[in-house]
């Protein structure tokens, strides 16, 4: 049984996704072997789906003509709806090459390699993905670039930059010698007060972002010592939070040490990410604040196996 997401189906019928429904929508029509019901649970039999512009309109029993409709038919294969990854980095794919990339490649390159993950990403099944962090807003671009229908991918929610202090995880230059380091700020979402907090999120509603992500404990794949301590203070979290609730962002945390978890929740946070090591202290602050939990089980898988290969410092190790 061969699984084909609707999504990546239409999208290798048109090239690029359409998102922008016009009074001439054109009409498509998946016919499918199978379909995956999820809502009651089931797997249908041969199935017909009918797309409007970028819209689902009807799904239909056994296999369907519609006159003057673009046709996909797949009698082999069994179609299931759109996948949602939650955690993505779209413009980076960690290698061996990774730390001395950094020093070659250019934020266009970046870009760039982002407009072929993107489309690895959709005909995997994802049609939409929420992007926490990159480099140089280069997500952003991305975004506004399959928004436009010029490059395929999945709908993106990037968070552009990460918000985090100086010397943590968000803070790019760690693991630099002392004159090429600099001294990164709020535009470049390195904050050390809650003034600065205001003015990182400011600068994100400027630069176009769609969330918020912080950094308020360490992380793994960063040149710093320590992957759990915290990282902001609660006041930092709380202006975070303030002012992206004031712009109507969400706010997601990166955060593995329980300390930091437990800052980020009573700071008001709308997800934990990672959460490695969170104690039944954190457990409860979530349930009790509504606080959504993003595991990230595989990233720990990743980078355990390819610790085991070499590829990392011996502190990310």
């Amino acid at each position: 049984m061969r699984l084909v997401p609707l999504a990546a189906a239409v999208a290798a019928l048109f090239a690029v996704p359409t998102f922008a429904q016009s009074p001439a929508a054109p009409v498509t029509v998946v016919q499918c072997g199978h379909l995956i019901d999820v809502v009651h649970g089931k797997m249908l039999g041969a199935s017909t789906i009918v797309i409007v512009g970028d819209r689902v309109k009807e799904v239909l029993d056994g296999t369907q003509q519609r006159a003057g409709a673009n046709t996909l038919s797949m009698p082999n294969a069994t179609c299931m709806p759109g996948l949602i990854d939650s955690h993505t980095h779209l413009t980076g794919q960690f290698s061996k090459s990774s730390y001395s990339d950094q020093f070659r490649l250019n934020p266009a390159d970046y870009a760039i390699q982002g407009t072929v993950f993107a489309r690895r990403t959709l005909l995997a099944g994802f049609t939409s993905v929420r992007n926490v962090g990159d480099n140089n807003n280069e997500s952003i671009a991305l975004r506004n670039a399959v928004n436009k229908g010029e490059v395929p991918g999945p709908r993106i929610l990037t968070a552009g930059v990460p918000i985090g202090s100086t010397g943590g995880h968000a803070d790019g230059s760690d693991g630099y010698r002392w004159d090429l380091q600099g001294d990164p700020t709020p535009k470049d979402g390195i904050i050390n007060s809650p003034e600065d907090a205001w003015k990182a999120v400011r600068q994100h509603y400027k630069d176009g972002a769609d969330l918020i992500k912080i950094m308020p404990s360490g992380g793994v794949l960063d040149e710093s010592s320590s992957s759990q301590n915290p990282q902001l203070t609660l006041a930092e979290i709380q202006a975070v939070v303030a002012a992206a609730h004031d712009y109507g962002f969400t706010v997601a945390a990166h955060a593995h040490g329980a300390e930091a978890i437990r800052r980020a929740v009573i700071g008001g946070v709308d997800s934990i990410e990672h959460g490695t090591f969170m104690n039944d202290e954190d457990m409860k602050l979530m349930k009790e604040h509504g606080t959504w939990y993003v595991p990230t089980i595989i990233a720990g898988q990743f980078v355990m196996g390819k610790a085991k290969e070499g590829w990392y410092p011996p502190q990310v190790a």
